[in-house]
């Protein structure tokens, strides 16, 4: 049996406060809205990067209900690469981030480490020169 092609297509973050997610991932990174579900039970907002549109997407999700939505530790954080890691780190904390790891050298990479404003762990990855 052959193995299916696959694609990392999309993550989704739950969040309590929909407007809050919106402008931190907005303002931080640069996500954009591309398309909306406003059904009875939740809002959905699939979110792009500029240029990366047939990149993975962000999915924010917020429950009508008001149920809680705790963010546990069955999962590692959200990763992403950048060419300006001390710039972004500095730019989540100033939006409201929670720095756990700042920003250290490992080997060919550098790494930091936050929490965004809902708790999901955030790790920023950018590779070292030569």
């Amino acid at each position: 049996m052959s193995t299916p092609t696959v694609s990392l297509a999309f993550f989704k973050l739950n969040v309590p406060d929909m407007q809050k997610a919106l402008a931190f991932y907005g303002t931080v990174f640069g996500f954009a809205v591309t398309a909306t579900f406003d059904e009875d039970q939740f809002l959905e907002h699939i979110m792009g990067l500029p240029g990366q549109e047939a990149g993975p997407s962000l999915i924010l999700v917020e429950y009508k209900d008001g149920r809680e939505v705790p963010v546990g530790p069955g999962h590692g954080p959200v990763g992403f690469m950048t060419d300006d890691i001390d710039a972004l780190f500095a730019k989540a904390v100033a939006a409201g981030a929670n720095p756990i790891v700042p920003v250290f050298d490992l080997g060919p990479v550098k790494v930091g480490i936050f929490l965004d404003p809902d708790g999901h762990e955030v790790e920023l990855v950018q590779q070292n020169a030569g």
